[in-house]
């Protein structure tokens, strides 16, 4: 047995991101001892040990070598198996997006599931986070799609995007906080109770006083503002208003049966740079499937039809 199988690959780099058995051999679809067996015979053969076991498993620097330079081999081999899933077109398909909590709410969802319904032989993964990590999983090759706020995105040279939103973003509140009923609001006001939001991008600290307040804190790694109530979705997000004094950011569509039920409302604050402004993400040089096209026009169709206060959707 030598190092000459994918699979090999597969084993090596599953230890080292799993640095566990066990959980390395639920990834791969095997049992522990199998798997235990496959790299002490694989580090046999080579005649280097690849992990030292001790509480886990960790790689050496014969380990670190396999890693580095296999992940370049099963990317590759991802590539290849990528460009001819393409060829299938959308009867047997695959497509895999990243989207974050605000498009994921408006349309992307919704699109997700009018994909699957029209085409029942696609295989779809749909991975509901971050912005930063929609990103993160474009340039790793994780996600063939990604659908967040694009503000930095457009500055990377590896990546393609395309702007679907840009509107302005309300704050509200739950009925009968105190700040209900000041109805000369400033961004001071707001800044003394904790914010409820995704991880904001870089050009939203840009506007704001740089002081520590209880709505969050500010990033000196990334430049970007980190909301003191992190939330994954904008359903969380309501929750956590509606039973705290918490604020948050919306498009009043959004929370309509809410202000409808009365239990929560819109402040009367006007902060035009507090705005969503996503869109598409895709790695430059990659061919779209027509899988992708196909979410992609379907978000478009949603899109139209969501009302927005202030500038919305871009015209196609």
């Amino acid at each position: 047995m030598a190092l000459d199988s994918l699979r090999h690959l597969e084993m090596v780099h599953a230890l080292a991101q799993h640095r566990h058995f066990s959980r390395a051999a639920k990834a791969l679809g095997v049992s522990q001892p199998s798997l235990t067996r496959t790299l002490k015979h694989l580090e046999d053969t080579l005649g280097v040990r690849l992990f030292e076991r001790h509480d886990g498993v960790t790689p050496t620097l014969f380990g670190r070598i396999v890693i580095e330079r296999g992940e370049t081999l099963l990317r590759g081999y991802s590539e290849l198996l990528r460009e001819l899933t393409l060829t299938k077109g959308l009867d047997i398909g695959e497509l895999t997006v990243a989207i974050a909590p605000f498009p994921a709410e408006i349309s992307g969802h919704k699109a997700m599931g009018m994909l699957a319904a029209r085409y029942p032989g696609l295989q779809l993964e749909l991975s509901t986070t971050d912005w930063t990590r929609v990103v993160d999983d474009i340039f790793q090759g994780r996600a063939d799609l990604g659908f967040a706020d694009i503000s930095e995105a457009v500055e990377h040279v590896e990546l393609e995007t395309e702007l679907v939103r840009a509107s302005r973003l309300h704050f509200y509140c739950r009925t009968g906080h105190p700040l209900a009923e000041n109805p000369r609001l400033c961004l001071e006001d707001l800044m003394e109770f904790p914010w409820v939001a995704p991880t904001g991008p870089a050009r939203v600290r840009i506007e704001m006083p740089q002081t520590e307040k209880p709505f969050g804190v500010f990033s000196e790694i990334n430049n970007r503002i980190r909301p003191r109530v992190v939330v994954g979705n904008v359903s969380a997000a309501k929750d956590i208003v509606i039973a705290s004094d918490g604020l948050s950011v919306t498009l009043p569509a959004l929370i309509e049966r809410e202000l409808r039920d009365g239990l929560c409302i819109l402040l009367p604050i006007d902060l035009p740079w507090m705005r969503l402004n996503y869109g598409f993400v895709w790695k430059k040089g990659r061919t779209r499937s027509p899988a992708a096209e196909a979410f992609i026009q379907l978000v478009w169709e949603i899109e139209k039809d969501v009302p927005a206060y202030g500038s919305g959707i871009v015209v196609r």
